[in-house]
């Protein structure tokens, strides 16, 4: 089919125009990269014999490390959110235990090393094969993340009844997707809040009911019943041994005091047959009964100074870890919320994309040369979201949408 001189000039405009847009795109990627809620952050405290820990940012932008504590890291550098945890924990003392040897280390701020772990995936919609998430790795384009998915959908497909069974059968998969991670949401919403299981579902989350089988909700009320009959046990476990661990604490501050006493009048005795041995008026028998009366009861003394310190120590473990039963609770919703909450996303984006292809009509019986691939990058800046057309070659960043879409001229 021969197009016009407009057709062409106007097509010429608008590649120089994504051409440029890709070109302020490829820039943008060079500025030092800040974190996000999903980025995985890889943390090595050295003088703990380098161990590592993984923090994920949750979606309050938080960051939170063995032993570094909580740390806003969301729009922050890796060397800002570096500085940031150095600042904080400058000074502080931890214990640690290698090979059986009890240490304090004090913290500086050489002794931390961050680096990323795993970036927040991109996600790929529209007309590819396999539309979901592929990994980021700093280089990757929109081509290489549309190899990734499977490359385009209907690429070499001629028969309609085909293409439009296949997408029927997506969309159907989709729905379905899309109401379990919202009861999923709805769950952990549930749990958050307060509310008793058998709360309705508000207009929210209208979609579980509207999809879901009755049965499926009913399990999804249990599952809430059984999270918080769980934190239940482990308050109820937690007060048990703490008030056994006092008991123990003051049956041995007693025996304390009194081997403190049976210590001092051995050792006074042993002084007395000392001098009397001093004027040979005691046996060499007496002299070690006497010493050796002295060495068990300071032995025993000593011995029970070391079990009265490992029962306080055990009862403060006990006490912080009843203080973070309810965080640690809470902690593990959030962390479950963002992961079902990217999903939901994802899914909702893929479907809202199947959506406008069925509505479009993009399966023709055939392809002739009015129809090309448009490139829509969805990112999100901040609390708001762009949508820019691209090209293949355009860098992509953690967290960007990639949309292919057939148009039609």
């Amino acid at each position: 089919m021969r197009k016009s001189l407009t057709e062409i000039i106007g097509r010429t405009a608008r590649t120089f125009a994504v051409g440029l847009l890709c070109t302020l795109a490829t820039a943008a990627t060079a500025e030092p990269y800040r974190l996000a809620p999903g980025d995985r952050v890889l943390v090595q405290i050295i003088e703990l014999n380098n161990h590592s820990y993984v923090g994920t940012v949750d979606t309050a932008g938080q960051i939170r490390l063995p032993y570094l504590g909580t740390h806003l890291a969301a729009n922050k550098t890796l060397d800002e959110l570096s500085q940031d945890i150095s600042l904080a924990v400058a000074g502080q003392q931890i214990r640690s235990v290698q090979n059986g040897i009890s240490s304090v280390i004090v913290l500086d701020e050489q002794d931390i090393f961050l680096d990323i772990d795993t970036y927040r995936p991109v996600t790929v919609v529209g007309a590819v094969a396999a539309p979901g998430r592929v990994p980021f790795e700093p280089g990757l384009n929109v081509r290489a993340a549309i190899g990734s998915a499977g490359g385009n959908a209907l690429a070499g497909q001629t028969e309609r009844v085909d293409q439009l069974a296949n997408f029927r059968t997506r969309q159907a998969e989709l729905r379905e997707t899309e109401a379990w991670l919202a009861a999923e949401l709805w769950r952990i919403d549930v749990l958050l809040s307060g509310a008793d299981s058998d709360t309705p579902i508000g207009e929210e989350y209208r979609i579980v009911e509207d999809r879901l089988d009755s049965r499926d909700v009913e399990n999804f009320r249990r599952m809430i019943d059984g999270a918080r009959a769980q934190l239940d046990r482990e308050r109820e476990d937690n007060a048990a041994r703490i008030v056994l661990t006092k008991k123990r604490t003051e049956f041995l501050e007693t025996a304390l005091a009194q081997f403190q006493t049976a210590s001092e009048i051995e050792e006074e005795r042993l002084q007395d047959v000392l001098q009397l041995s001093n004027r040979g008026l005691t046996t060499v028998n007496s002299l070690d009964n006497a010493r050796e009366g002295a060495l068990n009861a300071s032995s025993r003394l000593l011995t029970t100074q070391a079990d009265l310190a490992a029962a306080e120590s055990e009862l403060q473990s006990l006490m912080i870890e009843k203080q973070g039963l309810d965080a640690d609770f809470v902690q593990a919703l959030m962390d479950e919320k963002a992961k079902f909450e990217r999903d939901y996303d994802e899914a909702r984006a893929r479907l809202t994309s199947l959506n406008r292809e069925l509505a479009l009509g993009t399966f023709t019986a055939e392809q002739d040369d009015s129809t090309e691939l448009q490139y829509i990058l969805h990112r999100q800046d901040g609390a708001s979201e762009t949508s820019t057309e691209v090209t293949p070659d355009t860098l992509l960043r953690p967290g960007d949408v990639v949309e292919v879409i057939f148009t039609y001229n």
